[in-house]
């Protein structure tokens, strides 16, 4: 076997710390090819999610443009993707290694092929290296590199063979990351409606994922910032802690026990919702209520200021909100001012969170 040199090393470490930070699942393809193909040269690289039973494919390719031609083999290498030696073997086996097509046919046999003609040959690959990540079959998730003649050394592939563990994990972890997104959106829009946000927090007690407005809650109550990876502020901290020995020793009593946080704004009312009930990871939930003297400002409100603050509140900029309203944005910016010192603030978050909790406290 091939050894690597200390440069192939160094890059290929950097190449895996790279795409352990992807965050999203549809960021995954570009963040990959864009690192791999410094690792292995090519004319081509493809991310395929490809299903040969039913000549469908997904294709994200680097460099992203295709001629004519191209495009004409691209779409008929869906139709005769069975015939692909690689594609089939990591179908069949499940053995996902870096693997040639001339580990599998000589050229005049890959010549012989309908894929090659139709194809390979329109975008000019000759040979074509590729590796395979888990996935349910009949689905293949691949990575492939191309090159105009047959060049691939073991030294390609020993890197490939090398990443590969790196990428279903990195693959795997975006998957997940997304789905974190996607579930904590599905549940603050649900939440929206009664200003409530969420935070969902691993074992350890780090944050794995948490609504915008949660993020905001806790700036404005404790003056922390968060992010995924972020243990929880000491206060939330110690609360959970307590939260998840009373949880151990008797189920739903936790739930019974709400933090509360006194600010300005009011106050924050934080419950505990153990795993099990939201699905791998404990969710804190958030609600906020405003203070009389909060209530009081914001009643003073004209109508026109409290329609500019419920778009701020939706995370709508001042050219926006001018468009929604038919004004200028100069016009928006001189409401926003009367509504900051109406309600004693000095930043869109914060008059965000006063209407927040004033929303709250009407629903009572």
């Amino acid at each position: 076997m091939e050894r690597l040199s200390p440069s192939d090393l160094g890059r290929t470490l950097s190449f895996v710390r790279e795409i352990a930070a992807v965050d999203q699942l549809s960021e995954f393809p570009v963040r990959v090819l864009d690192g791999l193909k410094r690792l292995i040269p090519c004319d081509l690289i493809g991310y395929n999610e490809i299903n040969p039973s039913e000549s469908r494919a997904v294709m994200v390719l680097d460099p992203p443009s295709l001629n004519r031609s191209g495009m004409e083999g691209q779409k008929a290498f869906e139709r005769l993707a069975g015939q692909h030696p690689v594609l089939q073997y990591h179908a069949r086996t499940g053995d996902g290694r870096a693997l040639k097509i001339s580990d599998f046919l000589s050229r005049d046999q890959f010549h012989r092929l309908d894929l090659y003609g139709e194809s390979f040959r329109l975008i000019g690959a000759e040979d074509q290296l590729a590796v395979a990540l888990p996935s349910r079959p009949p689905l293949v998730i691949g990575l492939a590199f191309n090159r105009s003649r047959r060049s691939f050394s073991e030294r390609d592939r020993r890197v490939l063979d090398l990443v590969r563990p790196h990428l279903v994990y990195a693959h795997r972890n975006a998957e997940l990351r997304s789905q974190l997104s996607e579930m904590v959106a599905l549940l603050e829009r649900l939440l929206e409606a009664g200003n409530r946000a969420v935070v969902l927090i691993d074992q350890s007690r780090r944050i794995r994922q948490s609504s915008g407005r949660a993020a905001a809650l806790l700036v404005a109550y404790l003056g922390s910032e968060i992010s995924p990876g972020d243990f929880l502020p000491p206060t939330i901290d110690a609360w959970v802690k307590w939260c998840g020995r009373l949880e151990g020793l008797e189920h739903g009593h936790a739930q019974s026990q709400p933090l509360v946080i006194y600010g300005e704004h009011g106050r924050l009312v934080i419950r505990f919702l153990p795993r099990g009930e939201i699905g791998a990871y404990d969710a804190l939930l958030l609600e906020q209520v405003a203070s009389a003297d909060q209530v009081r400002r914001l009643k003073r409100l004209s109508v026109r200021e409290n329609e500019v603050l419920g778009w701020v509140a939706r995370g709508k900029t001042n050219p926006q909100i001018a468009r929604i309203l038919s004004v200028s944005a100069g016009t928006v910016q001189k409401h926003l001012e009367h509504i900051y010192d109406k309600l004693g603030v000095r930043t869109r978050a914060a008059a965000a969170v006063a209407l927040a909790g004033f929303s709250a406290l009407d629903e009572i």
